[in-house]
């Protein structure tokens, strides 16, 4: 049997995409004795202004010099190819955005997809030490009483602090690698036609909770109910007429009560619709719109609630202002639609947010929107393709932090 455990650096991983600029690896036998151990130290193959200085100031150990005088990727993959698949096993830690790396890499040079099974360290410490929380390195390497080689950051050392964080974990539990495998089926991972199984499933899941959370969570609540009020201010800064010479509201800024707005989700979005539909808009702000639609609501004690926006409207208007108030039963009016009737209308439709020129403030979810629109697109090998994510995480990472003299670069 043949272990192979890896573990990357990154020049950077901005936009999402990671280049790679070491490849550090141990192979071992059966009883972890050390065949073969090496760091293919990797050109990126990047301008200069694309390296993420963060990571070279505080994880990096070599200069930028160094790695752009080596070999880059195209260079070294076969022999990464005949590593991986060579293995019985290949074993990492938070390896699935390793692969990742390489499957970035694999793209972005038009090489082909390294298919293989994989399993992650970390994943099984959290069965071993019965815990929910992913673990940094050096609190494992502490916690199982383990010396490891302090050349932190280094792709080399960390895939070999790597191995022996594995083979402290079996020599504890009395176990073959295979047992724990059995144990934890859950940790198998694999990397397959340039997409990690793990990855997509999680991709997969928050893809699911956003178009579950585009109708709401099925409260009418926009007040106490944070994606209820995420879609609303979507649906303000998206909505579009759906006719074309609607007149009953043209050019007038309309706002509403916040006795309304609040616990009436459903019904405001339909009447952001309608009042879009005849020219109009619907605005927050309502000392400056040009119709107010108040609404009273009377609290236990029988005396009305209290409504900050008409305090402004009637500021407003003292200050020579004219807004015109009036309820809702007026508004609906002027839009020939009873309560009934709105309250009767079906959840407005977010397909918008998929749409080219949607206007999506949240960086996270307008990352997952566009991964969504993106599915099937094919990309050409060698063009670079930016898009929102978040930088991946190395074992690097995980260890003790050590700068790098900037004199170097």
């Amino acid at each position: 049997m043949k272990y192979l455990f890896f573990d990357l650096e990154y020049a950077t991983s901005k936009g999402g995409e990671s280049k790679i600029c070491e490849f550090g690896y141990v192979i071992t036998d059966e009883q972890f004795n050390v065949v073969e151990r090496d760091n293919l130290i990797i050109d990126p193959n990047i301008d200069r202004c694309e390296w993420d200085y963060r990571v070279v100031r505080k994880i990096l150990t070599r200069s930028i010099r160094e790695y752009e005088a080596c070999p880059k990727f195209t260079y070294y993959y076969n022999k990464i190819v005949r590593l991986i698949t060579g293995a019985d096993l290949v074993i990492g830690h938070t390896l699935d955005s390793d692969a990742k790396a390489i499957n970035d890499d694999c793209k972005r040079y038009g090489l082909d997809s390294i298919n293989y099974e994989f399993y992650d360290v970390k994943l099984f410490y959290k069965q071993f030490a019965n815990t929910t929380k992913d673990t940094g390195v050096v609190t494992i390497l502490k916690e199982l009483n383990i010396e490891g080689e302090e050349n932190e950051h280094d792709a080399g050392a960390d895939a070999f602090n790597t191995m022996l964080e594995l083979k402290a974990m079996l020599k504890s539990l009395e176990m073959t690698i295979q047992e724990l495998i059995d144990l934890c089926p859950e940790v198998k991972n694999k990397s397959e036609n340039y997409v990690v199984k793990s990855l997509l499933e999680a991709q997969q899941r928050k893809e699911a909770r956003l178009k579950e959370s585009l109708c709401g969570d099925g409260t009418n609540d926009i007040f106490h109910n944070k994606t209820n009020k995420r879609r609303y201010l979507q649906f303000l800064d998206n909505v579009k007429p759906q006719k074309q010479d609607g007149i009953k509201f043209k050019d007038k800024k309309v706002a509403i009560s916040i006795n309304y707005e609040d616990h009436h989700y459903r019904q405001m979005l339909n009447l952001i619709q309608l009042i879009v539909n005849e020219g109009g808009s619907v605005i927050l702000k309502a000392s400056l719109s040009d119709i107010f639609m108040q609404y009273e609501v009377h609290n236990e004690d029988g005396s009305l609630r209290e409504d900050s926006k008409l305090k402004y409207v009637l500021e407003a208007n003292q200050n020579g202002a004219n807004i015109e108030i009036i309820d809702i039963k007026e508004l609906l009016s002027r839009l020939d639609m009873t309560e009934e009737e709105l309250d009767a209308m079906p959840m407005v439709s977010f397909d918008f947010l998929f749409s080219e020129d949607a206007i999506i403030k949240d960086r996270r979810e307008k990352s997952i929107i566009e991964r969504y629109k993106n599915k099937g697109k094919p990309k050409k090998a060698t063009e670079k393709v930016y898009s929102s994510g978040e930088s991946a995480t190395t074992l690097g990472d995980l260890l003790k932090t050590q700068g790098v003299d900037l004199n170097k670069l």
